[in-house]
């Protein structure tokens, strides 16, 4: 994780962050998102112990995957690149392989 963690650091220091413009229009997604009933503890897991983390990233990603933003979401969390938590169905780490993968043309 290390290697995926300094990749995303890295980028966000070198590119600037791709937000959207600060207009109601660009962030209404978020007020339609399945996450917001739920504790931010729950997307946000801070539990060393790799069984428990997965365990609660495979939670969150269940609410993520019957969310009607979860497309918006996800492109939201690769294209700034989201550093922590689990966005639109993807860990920190699947959304670093991702970006590593399709190099920076996957966070535009």
């Amino acid at each position: 994780m290390g290697r995926q963690s300094s990749y995303l650091t890295s980028f966000g220091r070198t590119h600037c962050l791709r937000l959207p413009p600060a207009t109601e229009d660009a962030w209404d997604w978020q007020l339609r998102g399945s996450c917001l009933g739920h504790p931010i503890e729950e997307f946000f897991p801070d539990d060393h112990a790799r069984s428990t983390l997965r365990r609660r990233e495979d939670a969150a990603k269940r609410i993520c995957r019957q969310c009607p933003v979860v497309n918006e979401c996800r492109d939201h969390a690769l294209r700034t690149p989201e550093q922590h938590g689990v966005w639109g169905a993807m860990t920190a780490r699947e959304r670093a392989r991702a970006l590593m993968g399709h190099g920076h043309g996957a966070a535009q």
